[in-house]
């Protein structure tokens, strides 16, 4: 082991993240860093101990190695390590730089069983200790900043899991709401504290001039403690509303106040007493006190509130939270909670509105075909329509089943350009049209979009796929390849991510880091589709086959398209064409995407490609 000196970073980790910690270990010492960590003299015993206790105490920085591994170890040496790292963060100053938490996996933050030091700072995730160049060029700046005056922390380079930048430019007409704090004593009321931050979130949307930042963005920190000045600098707002409710029977308490990120200075505060059918309203009531702290106005004339059924609003709100965790799986359950708040209150325009998305989605997963499960999606967001003509959520709802299952793109325009006058702030309206000009053609037009969707939302999954769409039929490959890293280290989950991840790759001519991107998929048809072309690309043949021949067999009727994909990229054209009909015949979701998607490049010239464009109306003379 090296001698200790005040430049050296000491990693921490439990014996199960050893080749997680030597990959990180051997990262940092290749561009010249010391770094305390030697498996041969992990020997225990005193002398050891003494030694491993002084190397804390002198060490710039302190790297704690955290798994699930760490998650599921109530015990062990690493975490003595871990205390007295916490321990030597309370005789430091606030803006000094040590505790620097390296997660390997997909552990959350939030609810992590670390010290309350490593949850004050941002995390870096390097999934299985395979560490960039970025990670590296941090830890180096964090170093440099150790010798340098006090109070300057360099912020992480742009690949490590960060939010939109906030700081002191961040406009004034900006604000977050945060999820609402359940102070009720059952613990099921989750549902309701989380959907009046959402529904508020929604009303404040439609503040002209007010930038919102968006429910996925604003809910990463939920559970979590950090300060209201570091949440509003992550996600480039100047404002943020929290509160918390408590519900007893059908009476519901509100506490909410509006807090100056720079002062901490509570521009308005008040709390909220009424009946469960009267939610709706005061949720509006809140939310033009808000805009009007602002000095702005919220029009609430064309937008009646209308009583809710307790019951049947509580179904609603546990329904749009199992859609929202974007499980395929779950998207039934999900409806039946739908229709069940429908049964109840079968004249609520937004639960209306919300059926039609996972119906929509869940076309060829389920018993239903794509046709039926296009037909109830219309239905729902006709319904919608008719008892809310104002709502933008039945707007976009119904332009969402026009692009996926009717297309009909003037159509599906006309009601993304009335969602967005309704809503100006509404990031899904302003990402869906980004991704229906890509569909149409207009990529240039569509960047602008899907970059300030990403800007206001940034852990948003349409905003994610929207841009990574968008950059992938620009062919900025390398580009996509940045955001879609970012995007999955902020969210392990996001299985588009990663599929855009492997294409990425792919399409810059890395076929080994595309399959390793597309290896850690889930098992499923995009794992499938992923895979058959980096293989192919790898010269792997044989695995290629294996792969795509499990893709039509598992996932024919859901994934024709992506078969098509794969024909085509290994240039078997015939076969690419017999799928791409398939696709047609089957009203595939993956079919608005054929106008520009890079995979059939090598087909353009076949003489049945305008007409399967035409019959898509994807040509010039049918959008115009």
């Amino acid at each position: 082991m090296s001698d200790p000196g005040k430049k050296a970073v000491f990693l921490s980790y439990a014996s199960q993240d050893a080749g997680a910690a030597q990959r990180i270990c051997d990262a940092l010492r290749g561009a010249g860093i010391e770094v305390w960590f030697d498996q041969s003299e992990l020997r225990g015993g005193d002398v050891w101990d003494q030694l491993i206790r002084q190397q804390i105490r002198e060490c710039a920085l302190f790297l704690p190695i955290i798994s699930a591994g760490t998650q599921a170890r109530a015990e062990g040496y690493f975490r003595l390590e871990w205390r007295l790292a916490d321990q030597r963060t309370h005789l430091m100053g606030r803006n000094r730089p040590f505790v620097v938490p390296i997660c390997v996996d997909g552990t959350p933050d939030a609810g992590a069983d670390v010290p309350d030091s490593f949850l004050a700072v941002q995390w870096i995730r390097v999934p299985g200790g395979d560490t960039p160049p970025a990670v590296v060029g941090h830890v180096q700046r964090l170093l440099a900043a150790d010798s340098a005056a006090p109070g300057r922390i360099p912020a992480p380079p742009p690949s490590l899991p960060r939010l939109a930048p906030g700081s002191a430019s961040a406009r004034e007409n900006s604000v977050a709401v945060l999820a609402f704090a359940n102070l009720s004593n059952d613990a099921d009321d989750e549902f309701f504290s989380d959907g009046i931050s959402e529904e508020l979130i929604n009303v404040l949307a439609r503040v002209p001039g007010l930038k919102v930042s968006a429910r996925t963005s604003a809910f990463h920190f939920k559970g979590k403690s950090t300060p209201i000045a570091e949440i509003a600098r992550q996600l480039g707002v100047a404002y943020v509303v929290e509160g918390s409710v408590r519900k007893s029977g059908d009476r519901v308490r509100i506490t909410a106040q509006l807090i100056k990120a720079g002062d901490g200075f509570h521009a308005w505060s008040d709390a909220f007493t009424r009946d469960l059918k009267d939610i709706f309203a005061v949720q509006d009531e809140i939310a033009a006190l808000v805009a009007k702290s602002l000095s702005l106005k919220l029009d609430l004339a064309e937008h009646p509130v209308r009583e809710v059924n307790p019951a049947a609003y509580r179904l609603f709100l546990e329904g749009r939270t199992i859609f929202n965790r974007g499980d395929t799986r779950e998207y039934q359950l999900a409806i039946d909670c739908y229709r069940r708040s429908l049964q109840i209150d079968p004249n609520s325009a937004l639960t209306w509105a919300w059926l039609a998305l996972p119906h929509t989605l869940s076309s060829g997963l389920d018993a239903n075909s794509p046709v039926e499960g296009y037909r109830l999606g219309r239905e729902a967001a006709a319904r919608a329509l008719a008892l809310d003509p104002h709502l933008a959520k039945a707007h976009a709802s119904m332009a969402f089943v026009d692009i996926l299952g009717g297309w009909d793109w003037k159509q599906a325009e006309a009601h993304l350009e009335k969602a967005a006058a309704i809503a100006p702030g509404d990031v899904e309206t302003t990402a869906m049209r980004a991704h229906l000009l890509t569909v149409c053609g207009q990529p240039e037009r569509a960047l602008p979009l899907a970059q300030r969707a990403m800007e206001d939302d940034p852990l948003n999954y349409i905003a994610n796929y929207a841009l990574g769409r968008c950059l992938f039929v620009l062919g900025r490959f390398e580009e996509l390849e940045a955001k879609m890293e970012h995007a999955v280290q902020v969210n392990p989950a996001g299985m588009r991510m990663r599929f855009y991840l492997s294409v990425a790759r792919l399409f810059q001519g890395k076929p080994d880091a595309a399959a390793q991107a597309a290896e850690d998929l889930p098992a499923g048809w995009v794992r499938c589709t992923a895979l058959a072309c980096a293989r192919f690309a790898q010269g792997r043949v044989a695995e290629s086959e294996a792969e795509l021949s499990a893709l039509k067999a598992g996932f024919s009727s859901q994934a024709a398209y992506q078969v098509a994909q794969v024909y085509a990229w290994r240039g078997e054209t015939d076969l690419a064409f017999e799928w791409l009909e398939k696709s047609y015949e089957t009203r595939d979701s993956g079919m608005p995407l054929m106008r520009c998607d890079p995979f059939f490049a090598s087909v353009r010239a076949d003489r049945r490609w305008l007409p399967l464009l035409q019959r898509m109306r994807l040509t010039d003379e049918l959008l115009m």
